[in-house]
């Protein structure tokens, strides 16, 4: 199978270019340091520099085509290690080759003789050259390396944020149920007491039932929107009720643009009229509170009714404020809280807190 290569980015022909003229640059400042003869030497140093980008690019598009980076750490350093010492013994055989250019310019006779008569200086070469191919080999690994991690994190946030997406999806399925068994009920005690009634309970029914279904894939909904949505449900259930329920609303006008999740609010009421109306046989009254807190700018959600808080509910408030708790938690954070108390002898009160801000299943990637 034919691996395709990537095609070099600018940074890889930019520090390839810069690397090799500082390696050219160092080799003519280190030979005039020795010899006193950097000017003569200056175009051969940049001739063996490169020689040696040469080699590197011809290397790279070697273990490339050959799919090195795809294996494990550990197969992809042997390899690299082992091909270090060719890379340093072809550079010093170019260098061989390049012989003769450097003894014209210093002013030596030009000869082919040269490995017979200085061994020691091409093995000195050939070290340096290990040296410099090392190098060269770690920087382009620890690149590697490092835009591996990044790529591993990026996808780590991408299938962490399409999980939270996925638990939040499916935990809406079970509120949205949850609410349309409820309005059913109250539109069945309806239908042969009073069918003109019924038929208006069916418009907000409708009214619903679209509000649900066009929130289904939004990660958040205006307050305000919920709002309007809550009161047509607490319309169906004061027909249901009648005298029995009484409804009350307090409302800041700034809160009606905060985000909140879908089908929140309407959680809250949902659980206040099945605790405080269906379980009490006198009247209730429930009350819809919301305000904006100056200390810390976020929303706060009260939803009261008349009734009590039992030991058991106080530890487990049920599926659908659990499911509400998750669903805040998931989409801001931990700003977000739920509280449930009876501060108030025989009124219980669901409070909720969120902040302002965007909400991370909606973009921002999600705290670890």
């Amino acid at each position: 199978m034919r691996i395709e290569r990537p095609r070099p980015q600018l940074g890889y022909w930019i520090c390839q270019t810069a690397g090799w003229l500082a390696y050219g640059l160092l080799c003519t400042i280190s030979t005039w340091i020795m010899e006193g003869k950097g000017v003569g030497y200056l175009l051969s140093a940049f001739v063996i520099a490169g020689c040696g980008f040469l080699l590197t690019h011809l290397f790279r598009g070697f273990f490339l085509a050959r799919g090195w980076l795809s294996l494990t750490p550990g197969s992809l350093v042997l390899r690299m290690v082992g091909a270090i010492p060719v890379l340093s013994l072809l550079h010093v055989i170019m260098g061989y080759l390049e012989s003769p250019l450097e003894s014209y310019l210093v002013g030596r006779p030009a000869t082919f003789q040269y490995a017979n008569r200085h061994f020691d200086y091409l093995f000195a070469n050939f070290l340096c050259g290990f040296l410099t191919f090392g190098c060269w080999t770690s920087i382009y690994l620890g690149f590697h390396f490092l835009e591996e991690r990044r790529r591993a994190e990026k996808e780590s946030w991408r299938l962490a944020a399409a999980l939270s997406r996925a638990r939040l999806d499916a935990l809406r399925a079970q509120v949205n149920p949850h609410f349309l068994f409820n309005a059913l009920n109250s539109l069945r005690a309806l239908i042969d007491e009073n069918p003109p009634r019924a038929r208006d309970a069916v418009t907000r029914l409708a009214s619903i039932l679209r509000y649900s279904l066009s929130t289904d894939s939004n990660a958040t909904v205006p307050f305000g929107t919920e709002l309007d949505f809550v009161m047509d449900y607490l319309e169906l259930e004061l027909l249901r009720f009648e005298d029995r329920l009484t409804v009350l609303k307090r409302i800041q006008p700034e809160t009606f643009e905060r985000p909140i999740p879908p089908m929140l609010l309407q959680t809250l009421v949902e659980n206040a009229v099945k605790y405080g109306v269906s379980e009490n046989p006198g009247s209730v009254e429930l009350s819809i509170h919301a305000a904006i807190d100056p200390i810390d700018d976020r929303l706060c959600i009260r939803v009261e009714n008349t009734g009590h808080l039992g030991p058991e509910k106080s530890r487990s408030t049920g599926t659908g404020l659990r499911n509400a708790r998750e669903r805040l938690e998931r989409l801001f954070g931990g700003g977000a809280e739920i509280q449930i108390a009876e501060d108030t002898p025989g009124l219980v009160c669901v409070a909720v807190y969120v902040p302002n801000g965007q909400p991370l299943a909606a973009g921002a990637s999600p705290a670890s």
